[in-house]
């Protein structure tokens, strides 16, 4: 049976939910009060907790919709709900056919035609879909001289603040109980078709993705797509597992992705950190340890070039029982495992792209985070056109989160509505130009730099394994020189053995081709 978890905006809400959950004799995966400005964030993290489908209401449930891709069942208020409203009203004004405004989300609303006649009142509908439209249609409402108006927390606070009466626009527990059987309807449709469980349909806005959606992040590029597609179709079998991203943390979202599309989905989801300079062998072979922990379920070994050689060996021996994970947080993973299990994973390698790899990614990205922030913080900005264009000339050595970091004081600080290129410059300048004491830039490649590991690290990797060694003692390197002149001799050696060919080389470099290009023009080694 499909997980199905309720995320709702106040405590009557989620008490209506519990009666009638009680009286239906049923249970739900996961229920919880939410904050409307973190209603993606607790969507995301029931779905990463194994949620498929999830019942919300109004504006909680529309960005739910938007920024993921999971089955959302909405709250929508029952025809004898509205009688019963309508009824009250007109018993606090005492009046014949009083003028009734209702402003309400869309997607809250049930058919209304023909309700104000019934109940003997001039029933005007304010129906919104965008929610900053939510306070100009309130304001609307009043200036119609409406007598009563029924509505949100917002509406009423604007009615009281003009003394119109107002009532709360609350939610009956047929509401609830209607969301409740459609849910475990879909619920019982997941489980008779080929669908999976844990898998959930495609949206409008959907991150690119085809029928259905492996991971809840959104992409766009064909590199992510392949990546995704190569983790889904390993998920299904108990081979071993290697996720490769040297930059962010996706990789998170892949894991659970995987777990969940797996076998061993009802089992376990055992996590392990290794640790640089210390052994691993005895958290995870031990007699209570991390393996017999995760025996039917899915081991998770996180920072395997940190593993000790004593443990990759014994790590060997229990691939082929055990359902596991590995994670290398640098793209040399190679380096770092001894010869057989370094072949033996290497054919099983999902490389998460980077946004370097992905610029095609960066706008997109861009305007899914401007949307979101804008609405945590009650904004409205909007990206121009030479504005995205100024971000995808930019480099994101930091990843989605640095973009998204970067979006996010953007909305922060600046006042006017159209986000231009020249704003985007100059707060890229002061957070990550030469002259920033935070320059990511520096920080980024100094931590690279100061990586014990030598100058093959950025070498293409080699099927030899035989020939490579380990390399957990550094080399020492010439501390007069800056950051620039060793990324400047890095590019050199490998343009100089590629024979000037800029595609094998920004291959090589995990970059794209632009960022190579300005790269080569900065240092002056165009050929």
């Amino acid at each position: 049976m499909a997980n199905i978890a309720l995320l709702v905006p106040n405590d009557e809400l989620f008490r209506l939910s519990h009666d009638a959950l009680q009286e239906m004799k049923k249970r739900l995966f996961m229920m919880k009060v939410i904050e409307t400005e973190s209603a993606v964030t607790e969507a995301r993290q029931a779905i990463n907790q194994g949620a498929d489908i999830i019942i919300a209401r109004g504006l909680q449930a529309t960005v739910i919709k938007q920024y993921t891709d999971i089955p959302v069942v909405e709250i929508i208020m029952t025809q004898q709900g509205l009688i019963n409203m309508l009824e009250r009203a007109k018993r606090i004004l005492k009046k014949e056919r009083p003028d009734i405004a209702i402003v309400m989300f869309k997607n809250m609303a049930c058919d209304m035609t023909g309700i104000g006649e019934k109940c003997g009142v001039n029933l005007r509908e304010y129906l919104i879909q965008n929610p900053e439209l939510l306070k100009p249609t309130a304001m609307q409402a009043i200036e119609d001289r409406a007598d009563l108006i029924i509505g949100g927390s917002t509406v009423l606070n604007m009615a009281d603040s003009v003394g119109i009466p107002a009532l709360y626009l609350a939610n009956t527990e047929d509401s609830v109980k209607n969301a409740i059987k459609e849910a475990f309807l879909l619920a019982d449709t997941f489980e008779n078709s080929d669908i999976p469980p844990h898998a959930v349909l495609s949206k409008e806005k959907s991150a690119g993705k085809k029928g259905n959606s492996f991971v809840n992040f959104p992409y766009r590029s064909m590199k992510m797509q392949k990546a995704v597609n190569l983790a889904e179709k390993l998920s299904v079998t108990d081979c071993p597992k290697l996720i490769v991203e040297p930059v962010g943390n996706l990789h998170r979202a892949f894991i659970n992705a995987m777990h969940n599309n797996s076998k061993h989905s009802q089992e376990k989801l055992v996590s392990y950190e290794c640790e640089k300079g210390k052994s691993s062998y005895d958290d995870l072979y031990g007699r209570n340890a991390k393996v017999n922990e995760s025996l039917k379920g899915t081991l998770v070994i996180n920072n395997i070039e940190y593993m000790d050689e004593r443990s990759q060996k014994k790590l060997m021996e229990i691939l082929m029982f055990r359902n596991v994970i590995l994670v290398a947080k640098t793209v040399n993973y190679r380096a770092y495992l001894i010869p057989e299990l370094c072949a033996r994973m290497s054919a099983f390698a999902i490389k998460i792209p980077s946004l370097s790899e992905t610029p095609e990614d960066i706008v997109y990205l861009a305007n899914v985070y401007m949307q979101s922030i804008t609405e945590r913080y009650g904004k409205y900005h909007v990206l121009t056109k030479d504005g995205e264009k100024e971000l995808e000339l930019k480099r994101w050595d930091g990843g989605r989160i640095q973009l998204e970091s970067f979006i996010e004081r953007l909305v922060i600080t600046l006042e006017h509505r159209n986000l231009k290129a020249g704003d985007i410059k100059e707060l890229y300048e002061e957070l990550y130009g030469e002259k920033s004491v935070y320059g990511f830039d520096a920080v980024s490649e100094s931590h690279k730099w100061n990586e014990v590991k030598p100058d093959e690290a950025f070498d293409n990797e080699t099927d030899d394994f035989g020939m490579q060694e380990p390399y957990h003692t550094g080399v020492k390197t010439d501390r007069s020189m800056t950051v620039q002149d060793l990324e400047r001799d890095r590019i050199l050696k490998i343009i100089s053995k590629n024979m000037g060919n800029r595609e094998k080389t920004a291959v090589e470099l995990g970059i794209s081709k632009t960022t190579l290009w300005r790269k080569l023009k900065k240092y002056n080694l165009m050929m």
